[in-house]
């Protein structure tokens, strides 16, 4: 019988070690995608529970507003972000105005983390103007 020999060396340890780096980066990956710590585009606002539903409202006449929490409230008209604040939002309902503005429907929807001050306070610059102001939610489960 004859020997034989390998003429490879027995450095196999770094390409151990660059594998399991890689399936550690790779198992890393996987958690942060599972746990939705990705950038995402738009707001998610959560809003509160409520056993009511809205009725019906004619689309031409109404404006969805989202409200983010914050050090300042974020206030979204549609997927548009109002910049300026409460003094933007004033702005954005002045260009609302119309002949007969009750017919104008504003939808608020509202995170469950935005103060109850921020609520009144938006709730307050919209009836002011005379439009129909409505919240949204989420359907209570019992």
């Amino acid at each position: 019988m004859r020997r034989v020999r390998s003429t490879l060396k027995n450095g196999g340890s770094p390409i151990v070690v660059i594998a399991v780096v890689n399936l550690f980066l790779v198992l890393c990956i996987g958690v942060l995608l599972t746990n939705h710590l990705t950038p995402r585009y738009g707001v998610a606002v959560q809003p509160q529970e409520t056993h009511f539903a809205i009725g019906a409202y004619d689309r031409d006449f109404s404006h969805i507003v989202s409200v983010a929490p914050g050090d300042e409230p974020r206030i979204y008209v549609g997927a548009e972000l109002v910049k300026g604040g409460y003094d933007g939002f004033e702005a954005k309902l002045k260009t609302w105005d119309s002949a007969n503005p009750s017919r104008t429907m504003v939808i608020l929807v509202i995170d469950k983390a935005v103060p109850s001050g921020v609520v009144q306070t938006l709730t307050d610059m919209i009836l002011l103007h005379g439009f129909s102001c409505s919240y949204s939610g989420v359907p209570a489960l019992e």
